[in-house]
């Protein structure tokens, strides 16, 4: 099942909350894209094979298609995805530079994460044309400062992106999984060997990948209207209220008093 819910359309651009659901995991058949677009990953993980990359997407991931651009994605059976598109017209996205942005995944920040949430927010709640524009200029703005948070080389020998997207699933679906070494034994290596390759991988700790987690799993549930913010700390493996307002606002910018206003739809 794939629902594509376009919210908000203008001259230049589309936002849509694409959500799929399948009951099997294959690869899809090669899509090839009309157009420039921006995905983002709200929700779930799957396997993604774009030209000339090919790897895990998950919550931290985001990544550009352009025209004539061929995707395939293997999800996995029973388990939503949710994501961000945002479509650009041509000359949009040429005046945003999109055309020379490179399109491999890029781990995103909190920060732009919260962003493509709030203009989703933004879009259901009708905001003009006028501010939608602009938030997606900041968007497009920030997509290439994120080059060095690959989401993973395509070159990478096999076994060690396997490692590297093993943990990446079990983090996304347990974003408080407690003990490195346990996760290290669950992906079949020493702490040592899986932390050096996550870094030299990604660009990121695992410690600061895992609280990203956390944290937008903290986002998709105030969006859904969370509002008991002591279990919400409890649930994602913060000490308590206090902690996960610090990370939040570290991470995001914004407490969650304000990350709720945000995102209230």
């Amino acid at each position: 099942m794939r629902v594509r819910d376009r919210i908000a359309t203008d001259a230049s651009f589309t936002v849509a909350d694409l959500r799929i659901v399948e009951p099997r995991t294959a690869w899809s058949a090669p899509e090839a894209g009309a157009g420039y677009r921006m995905v983002f990953i709200r929700r779930g993980a799957f396997r993604l094979r774009i030209p000339g990359w090919e790897g895990l997407a998950d919550p931290a991931t985001a990544y550009l298609g352009r025209p004539g651009d061929e995707q395939s994605i293997a999800h996995r059976p029973g388990r939503e995805d949710v994501c961000t598109e945002v479509g650009l017209d041509a000359a949009f996205a040429r005046e945003l530079r999109l055309d020379q942005t490179p399109t491999h995944p890029v781990l995103t920040s909190g920060r732009l994460d919260l962003a493509h949430r709030a203009l989703v927010a933004r879009a259901r709640r009708g905001a003009d044309g006028f501010e939608l524009a602009e938030r997606i200029v900041w968007l497009a703005a920030e997509l290439p400062r994120r080059a060095d948070r690959r989401a993973g080389p395509a070159e990478m020998a096999p076994f060690r992106r396997r490692v590297v997207e093993s943990a990446r699933e079990l983090l996304t679906a347990d974003p408080a999984w407690t003990g490195l070494d346990t996760l290290a034994r669950r992906v079949g290596v020493s702490r040592s060997y899986l932390s050096r390759t996550f870094r030299s991988h990604t660009g990121e700790t695992l410690t600061r990948f895992r609280n990203g987690l956390r944290l937008r799993a903290a986002l998709d549930r105030i969006e859904a209207g969370e509002t008991d913010l002591a279990g919400l700390a409890a649930d994602l493996g913060f000490a308590d209220h206090a902690h996960l307002s610090r990370a939040m606002r570290a991470e995001v910018g914004h407490p969650p008093s304000r990350v709720r206003a945000l995102l209230s739809r």
